[in-house]
């Protein structure tokens, strides 16, 4: 096999935390090589034409939040920024199980006083369910401060804000959405921790850090595409279809190969999922087999979208909330992305109850829920639908699981991104992005790789 000269970095994974490390790789002067073994780039954030519509379909819907500023920086740089629409405030509409439709507006205050005063106006909760919201300021400062624990260790987050006094009403209509649209798990399995970390980005400091952002445009479109460009224009390459394998001999890469090709660069930045890293490397290197152990022991948990075309708008804005449901959530893709977009996205976060179910019957369930919801429906025709299953769509973050691992290894210039990692972070665009720019310094930090 011929070892061929090239790129100073090889970065294997073109998802959020691929691409973000070999943009800010690129930005610094390096030549970077994406590797990625899919035939379209974005990972666990991509689009897909729809086999009868031909339109491009998100593989779920991702949401962004006014705190991710490591991603908004990746977005800049590749070029992409404008691919997003952010709100100047939190504001979500939520239909309660009894069809009651309301709105939690959070003033221009300052936070978390923005919080407090929104939760205060909103009609859904009755009083007592408005003033458990106080008692949640000294679990926020707590969890704001980085040498302090918010949360007992295996602490659920149902068990946490239960103890915080939070009532059933708040929990089912603010506390437990946030916490399954972050952690992807409900909030009697997911841990407290992570979701304290969370609540203090989201309300510790700027009101505009909890306001939602939406892509305008499908996922590999708003960001991949726009990041291979850049890579490339600056000398780079990003290839598709690409299955590497790493080669280590003893504590250091011995090289790269993907078919008949092979390199040896100075570093090697591995973005690929947990459940994929332990295929990564063509013998088990002996110093990685504490982390591929780990890998290898990390739960998943699934996220299940249906897809629904009707034949005339049922939702008079982009998305709204379904507390308590199956379906916590419902995205009018017409309202996001215009033009001839024309359907709803249903999403069930930590949907292990679900995921197993047949497409007719995630189909029904979901019109169902949306019978029941939104008066419009009754009267709409579905036209078309699918169903779309990410069964390892985040890592488990239920107590137990196996620590994360961090970005350098005990292999010489070789370092890790994607979710993840230890970030701190939940499963989430943030904690990918965050990896990938980590890793990235690093690299740039050890350009001589002796």
């Amino acid at each position: 096999m011929a070892l061929l000269t090239g790129p100073d970095v090889i970065v294997v994974g073109a998802g959020f935390a691929g691409l973000s490390a070999a943009v800010r790789l690129t930005n610094g002067g390096l030549r970077v090589l994406v590797l990625e073994a899919r035939s379209r780039l974005g990972g666990r954030a991509t689009a897909f034409p729809d086999a009868a519509t031909g339109e491009l379909v998100d593989n779920g819907q991702h949401v962004l939040l006014g705190c991710y500023l490591e991603t908004f920086a990746f977005l800049r740089d590749a070029g992409a920024i404008d691919n997003l629409r952010l709100d100047p405030q939190l504001s979500l509409t939520m239909i309660d199980r009894e069809g009651r439709r309301s709105r939690l507006v959070c003033p221009s205050l300052p936070s978390p006083m923005h919080l407090v005063a929104g939760v205060m106006e909103w009609e859904a909760l009755g009083w007592a369910d408005r003033l458990s919201v106080l008692r949640m300021a000294t679990p926020l400062k707590l969890a704001r401060d980085p040498r302090r624990a918010a949360a007992s260790p295996g602490e659920t987050v149902e068990a946490w804000l239960v103890r915080h006094g939070q009532t059933e009403r708040i929990r089912e209509m603010l506390w437990r959405p946030l916490s399954l649209a972050a952690l992807n798990q409900p909030a009697d399995q997911a841990g407290a921790l992570v979701f304290s970390r969370v609540l203090a980005l989201m309300f510790g400091g700027d009101p505009r850090a909890a306001s939602i952002a939406l892509p305008t445009r499908p996922l590999h479109l708003m960001y991949a595409e726009p990041a291979r460009a850049f890579i490339e224009a600056h000398g780079g390459e990003v290839r598709t279809g690409a299955t590497a394998r790493i080669r280590v001999s003893h504590d250091r890469i011995d090289g790269v190969d993907v078919g008949s090709e092979s390199w040896r660069p100075q570093a090697v930045i591995s973005a690929v999922p947990w459940f994929s890293f332990p295929e990564l490397f063509e013998a088990r290197p002996a110093a990685l087999e504490v982390v591929v152990a780990q890998a290898e022991r990390m739960s998943s948990s699934p996220i299940a979208t249906v897809n629904l075309w009707c034949d005339r708008p049922v939702l008079d804005e982009p998305f709204i909330g379904l507390p308590g449901r199956a379906m916590q959530w419902v995205f009018d893709k017409r309202a996001v992305f215009g033009g001839g977009a024309s359907h709803l996205s249903l999403v069930s976060s930590g949907a292990g109850a679900l995921v197993d179910l047949s497409n007719e019957e995630l189909v029904a369930l979901a019109h169902d829920e949306l019978l029941d919801a939104l008066p419009a429906m009754r009267a709409a025709r579905i036209t078309r639908s699918t169903v779309v299953r990410e069964r390892r769509a985040t890592f488990s973050l239920a107590p137990g699981q196996p620590p994360r691992p961090a970005t350098e290894t005990a292999v010489r210039g070789l370092y890790l991104a994607g979710d993840w990692i230890a970030t701190g972070l939940p499963a989430t665009i943030e904690s990918a992005v965050v990896s990938g720019h980590r890793a990235a310094d690093l690299v740039s930090g050890n350009r001589v790789i002796g």
